[in-house]
């Protein structure tokens, strides 16, 4: 209790020093982007004077609200100018708000300015509303916020702009004007309090993993990468207030193009995926499909589509859980270079819900980002005999190497485990990166180990069936009649 409180007090006098240092922040615009839910992208674009007359300041302190930050995907900073990246720290808790520290790439002077963006993007950070609508209603979301965005700086002038992809059906009125699909709140002072909503009519799917694990298992002998993907998913759109109906979803079907239920799941596989397979938690699911090759425009390689088929329909507050996999060459993500082993692998795969009524699903479809992982947890299950094992991540964190055993492991083998919270869709472009050293003689330890197994078991069956059971010894047994009969004619 002492240590934390001492911990507590050092960030309270720092918070102090840093809010009465003289930054101050002469003119804030901030950007909500409602676009692309689940994910909110909000860009706040500062800029900063040095009012103190004579420190010179390194740092840049950002404060993100504590109902805000564990649905924080990702913080990034630019100088508006240079278009330069700042680096960016995460430090403790002042006053109802997480910090970040910029490390600034010069030091600012007494009456200098700099201007920065900062870019932050949430997940799931709206909510429906109102909370339950029949089956053929139409879905209205809500984003609500602080009127005035949260800094330890003194501000002299701000305001928010709020852009939507649906029609604004209501918004605060107060200091706030529209413009088609645009709210613009503002300008605000420092001394500004209270909350401002915009509520906006959005029939796009928004789903959320709750939890999602990815598992690569690695076999050099077979030439083969399994990947197996686990998900708990969960429909964020309002629930249903009379319940199903399933004749009502037959008439929409010829009444409207697409309805508020999640059909389809859409995975991107490579095009090389074999073995495919489909799971949950009654079993087997036969309701899939694999469309052909799909070549991306532009850069990218060419890809299927694995279109997963739930048992049920899935409603708003729906869950569905369910797991698939499939193999690939290992070749293709695999290379030798002075002795080491580097895989590179995805980081993250896609997952894309549809509601569409169309039998043909495209492309486009399969490419939306409409699914937001809360909780993520990567394995990769490396084979048996890696060593000196080195991993590159592209976020950050540390990964965890795990020793286990499977069937026939004799010295075991080593996983990789990384978990991540709040993934950003841009990381389905990003890769793992795995360097370990992988002897030869390693591509035989597993058939030496079964073929030791099976001699054994052959030689404990051979001597079982020369063991003598029971307490007496065994007699030989008595001839027949006849065999003695036949004896007695050769004499």
């Amino acid at each position: 209790m002492r240590v934390g409180g001492l911990s507590g007090l050092l960030l309270c006098v720092w918070a102090v020093t840093v809010s009465g240092s003289g930054l101050v922040n002469t003119n804030v615009i901030r950007t909500v982007d409602l676009q692309k839910l689940p994910f909110v992208h909000e860009q706040v674009g500062v800029v900063v004077q040095n009012d103190h007359p004579s420190k010179v300041f390194k740092t840049y302190t950002i404060s993100i609200p504590l109902d805000k930050a564990p649905k924080l995907s990702q913080v990034t900073v630019h100088e508006r100018k240079s278009g330069d990246a700042l680096a960016v720290s995460k430090e403790g808790v002042f006053q109802d708000t997480q910090q970040y520290r910029v490390a600034l790439r010069r030091g600012l002077q007494p009456g200098e300015k700099l201007s920065l963006n900062i870019d932050l993007l949430f997940v799931s950070l709206v909510e429906p509303q109102p909370k339950a609508v029949a089956q053929s209603d139409d879905q209205s979301w809500l984003w609500d916020d602080r009127a005035r965005v949260a800094s330890l700086y003194p501000t002299r002038k701000q305001k928010t702009v709020v852009k939507t992809r649906g029609d604004v059906l209501r918004f605060t009125k107060e200091n706030a004007a529209k413009d088609a699909r645009t709210v613009v709140f503002g300008p605000f002072t420092d001394d500004a309090e209270g909350r401002v909503q915009v509520a906006i009519r959005d029939n796009g799917e928004q789903m959320e993993a709750v939890t999602h694990r990815r598992e690569y298992f690695v076999s050099h002998w077979a030439d083969d990468l399994n990947v197996l993907e686990h998900y708990a998913l969960r429909n964020l759109g309002p629930e249903l207030s009379g319940g199903f109906d399933k004749v009502d979803q037959m008439v929409s079907k010829y009444m409207r193009r697409r309805d508020n239920l999640v059909k389809t799941l859409l995975v991107k596989v490579p095009e090389d995926a074999r073995s495919m397979y489909f799971v949950d938690e009654i079993g087997n699911v036969s309701t899939s499909a694999v469309t052909g090759r799909r070549r991306p425009k532009g850069e990218g390689e060419p890809f299927k589509i694995l279109q997963l088929k739930p048992r049920f329909p899935l409603p708003g507050g729906w869950n569905y859980t369910w797991w698939h996999g499939y193999s690939v060459p290992l070749h293709r993500y695999l290379k030798i270079s002075d002795g080491r082993h580097l895989l590179r692998l995805p980081f993250i795969g896609s997952l894309a819900a549809c509601a569409s009524q169309e039998g043909e699903l495209t492309v486009a479809m399969a490419n939306a980002q409409n699914t937001a992982v809360r909780a993520y947890k990567l394995r990769v299950t490396l084979p048996e005999g890696a060593r000196d094992i080195s991993v590159q991540l592209p976020v950050a964190g540390e990964p965890l190497l795990v020793p286990t055993k499977y069937y026939f492991d004799s010295v075991g083998r080593t996983v990789v485990v990384i978990t991540h919270a709040n993934v950003a869709p841009e990381l389905a472009s990003r890769h793992i990166l795995v360097s370990y050293s992988y002897a030869p003689l390693a591509l035989w330890l597993k058939p030496a180990v079964v073929a030791a197994a099976l001699f054994a078991l052959f030689m404990l069956a051979s001597v079982a069936s020369r063991m003598q059971y029971g307490l007496t010894p065994k007699r030989p047994a008595a001839k027949s009649k006849a065999a003695k009969k036949q004896s007695g004619k050769a004499e």
